[in-house]
C-alpha cells in the first residue's frame, strides 16, 4: 500500500530467547511483498520492485542481514544507514552509499 510506507522495514526471528536474526531493506518503499518462514531453517524474503519498468530502467536496494541482541539494536542500525542504496567494497573495507 503506497499510501502507508512504514518508517522501517525489518523482519526478524528470535533464536531460542537469545539473539535475533534480522533482515532489513534500507529503503522501505522498495519492498513490494515480504514474508518469513521457518522449516528447519529461517527464510526471510523481501521482493523489491512491483512497479512498471521499461527497457533501460533500473533500481537499487540495499538489504542488511545480521544477528542482533535486541530489536532496538536492529532499529539503530537501520536508522544509521536508512535510505542507502548500494555498498562499495574495496581493499580498505566496505562502505554504505546513499
Amino acid at each position: 500500500d503506497e499510501s502507508h510506507i512504514p518508517p522501517r522495514f525489518i523482519k526478524g526471528y528470535e533464536i531460542g530467547g537469545g539473539p535475533w536474526l534480522m533482515g532489513m531493506c534500507l529503503e522501505p518503499a522498495a519492498v513490494y511483498e515480504s514474508w518469513c518462514h521457518q522449516r528447519g531453517y529461517v527464510c526471510m524474503i523481501h521482493d523489491t520492485g512491483g512497479r512498471a519498468v521499461k527497457v533501460g530502467d533500473s533500481f537499487e536496494t540495499l538489504h542488511l542481514v545480521g544477528f542482533f541482541d535486541s530489536v532496538g539494536e536492529a532499529e539503530a542500525v537501520f536508522d544509521k544507514y536508512a535510505g542507502a542504496r548500494s555498498l562499495q567494497v574495496s581493499a580498505q573495507g566496505w562502505r554504505v552509499v546513499r
